[in-house]
């Protein structure tokens, strides 16, 4: 019986370790072009509100591999993206959730950027079935920026 009430307790242990980790995350803090992390302000001024893409979508069962792939494709290529101020992303660490956030200088801009070859070829192959895939786009001051992922969420959650 003893013996029974360890296995009990370790399975338990496990089982509520993976419940917390479930709600872990890794990514990337907000960075760009247009952003100056230290001071947590634009490089620029003049843009007193900023165009915001917030996505969150769910990667599917073996497409983790094709998504860090495209992942890097995509990251690589923001750095020439005109009207870029910053981004970053989230995923969960045990799971198969994934977030990003960009902010830019307009809606032309984001839209250049999503109609982009290594974006296009992101959400094509990129192992997020588009039916997971939720979004929210909105204008915000600028001195907002980074918004916080908690705040990324409830605007995702109004979309709906």
């Amino acid at each position: 019986m003893e013996y029974l009430l360890k296995v009990f307790n370790a399975g338990l242990v496990i089982l509520c370790s993976l419940f917390i980790l479930n709600g872990c995350y890794v990514g990337s803090s907000f960075q760009g072009p247009g952003f100056d992390p230290e001071e947590g302000s634009l490089l620029t001024a003049k843009e007193n509100k900023v165009f915001v893409a917030i996505t969150h979508g769910i990667i599917e069962s073996g497409g983790k591999a094709a998504f860090s792939d495209n992942l890097k494709r995509v990251r690589k290529s923001l750095v020439n993206s005109s009207g870029l101020i910053g981004y970053s992303v989230r995923k969960q660490l045990f799971g198969n959730e994934v977030w990003t956030m960009s902010a830019w200088t307009s809606e032309e801009a984001l839209g250049n950027f999503i109609s982009s070859p290594a974006h296009l070829d992101a959400v094509e192959d990129g192992g997020i079935p588009s039916d997971t895939v939720r979004s929210a786009y909105l204008w915000v001051p600028s001195e907002k920026l980074p918004l916080s992922w908690d705040e990324a969420q409830r605007y995702l959650e109004r979309q709906q």
